[in-house]
């Protein structure tokens, strides 16, 4: 017996409608939900785009600059006590530039090598870190927190190097037979100049965090330097240069005890944790604005 052929317009009619409709609606959900996905990537991308870009407020950022006072402290005591240079406080370097030039100290004769570069450094930073800021906004939020990140950065970095004895504990002493002290002091010199670039962005020329000749001198010309009250509603700009310069020889005490034993590795890494975290800070920092980050 041969197969009975099945009627087309049988198959045709049991081919169930519903089914292929709730197929169709279950793609329109995923496709639907696969959109809205991308809509709300793409919207919290462009809100942490603008937030980032957002300039932040000059408001109490004093406190953060007397951070990097204590910080410039620990640094310089710690570079100085170790391999006898400075890397923020750039007129103790130019001095033992011009002793160089009659070969003095006469315990150091090449000492100039280290703070010339150390000055060639730090004004290198100031060049970048200026330039940079004025390209991505100065005061954007994202700026803020670049600079401190990549000034971290080069924390660590030297600190890698002294920790892994690339940079020996007596390079400092090694000139003329070994220049390996140059490049960890190039590096703390170049992030220190970000310091000061921030400082006058912000527009609190009283505290450039890394020098304190011109804070003493600024202090005690102060017509209103006995004057009440010392809360924060009184004279500002002598509290501000007094807390720095306490804050900056707290850091160096600090950092002198750090390095009794010669080791500079504990205040920098200090030094670089505190950099992320003023970066944090930047991010959470009150902005010119209403935008807000959800």
């Amino acid at each position: 017996m041969s197969a009975k052929k099945p009627n087309p317009r049988t198959v045709i009619a049991n081919i169930s409608p519903s089914s292929s409709s709730e197929s169709d609606s279950e793609a329109q959900v995923s496709l639907n939900g696969y959109a809205n996905g991308v809509m709300k990537k793409q919207s919290r991308l462009s809100r942490t785009q603008k937030f980032m870009a957002q300039d932040v407020h000059e408001d109490w950022a004093d406190v953060i600059l007397i951070i990097l006072s204590f910080i410039s402290g620990m640094v310089d005591s710690a570079v100085f006590n170790t391999w006898s240079c400075f890397v923020s406080m750039q007129t103790g370097n130019t001095v033992y530039v011009g002793l160089g030039v009659s070969g003095q100290p006469h315990s150091q004769p090449y000492r100039w090598v280290k703070s010339s570069t150390a000055i060639a450094s730090f004004c290198f930073g100031c060049f970048f870190f200026s330039r940079a800021s004025r390209v991505l906004g100065p005061l954007k939020r994202g700026t803020m927190v670049s600079s401190c990140i990549f000034q971290a950065f080069l924390c660590f970095a030297a600190v890698a190097m002294v920790i892994t004895g690339f940079v020996p504990k007596d390079a400092g002493d090694r000139l003329p037979h070994d220049f390996i002290v140059l490049l960890p002091l190039s590096l703390l010199s170049f992030q220190s100049a970000g310091q000061i670039v921030m400082s006058r962005f912000l527009g609190y020329n009283e505290l450039p965090t890394v020098v304190l000749t011109s804070t003493y001198c600024d202090l005690f010309m102060d017509a209103s330097l006995f004057t009440l009250p010392v809360a924060r509603g009184g004279n500002l700009k002598r509290n501000r240069r007094f807390v720095s310069a306490f804050a900056l020889v707290i850091g160096a005490a600090i950092s002198g005890f750090l390095t009794q034993s010669g080791d500079i590795a504990h205040p920098l890494w200090i030094t670089g944790v505190l950099k992320i975290i003023i970066a944090a800070v930047w991010v959470s920092w009150q902005g010119k604005g209403t935008i807000r980050l959800e």
